[in-house]
């Protein structure tokens, strides 16, 4: 009989907690949280993706500075200048995807980019779009090479 009663208690809460999945679509949810910033896409920045990079209390690398100015053809080159903060050698690599003004994708991501830092050293990664006209932003996108 005891062993009866926290079963049945533990029976009614589970029936309450189920609520019925609802396949297709589902309307985004907007992250309002302080501790994720990055939970969005930030267009015209370098975003660095894997967190063994920004482990420490500086993180492993840095991005020193960026920007993105018009090639004589007309296509967008993006410079982003990354500083690595160790004191050994790393190899990374990034990526840039092309955006619109409307920010839809103008072109397919570039190939991963190799880029060898040396111990405390500054690297430069260049990317240029492969449009010219339509291309207004862009997003880099830095990992450890695998």
């Amino acid at each position: 009989m005891k062993l009866i009663a926290p079963v049945l208690a533990a029976a009614a809460l589970l029936a309450g907690c189920q609520t019925p999945y609802q396949e297709g679509a589902q309307m985004g949810v907007r992250v309002n949280d302080q501790m994720a910033p990055n939970a969005r896409i930030q267009f015209d920045q370098v975003v660095i993706l894997d967190k063994a990079l920004q482990n420490s209390r500086a993180g492993k690398i840095a991005v020193e500075q960026q920007g993105a100015r018009r090639n004589p053809t007309g296509t967008l080159k993006v410079v982003a200048l990354l500083r690595n903060r160790t004191d050994f050698q790393q190899v990374l690599e990034a990526r840039t995807s092309f955006f619109d003004s409307g920010f839809a994708p103008t072109e397919k991501p570039s190939a991963w980019t190799r880029i060898h830092m040396e111990p405390n050293g500054v690297s430069t990664y260049e990317e240029s779009s492969m449009g010219a006209q339509n291309v207004a932003h862009y997003y880099v996108e830095v990992r450890e090479s695998r």
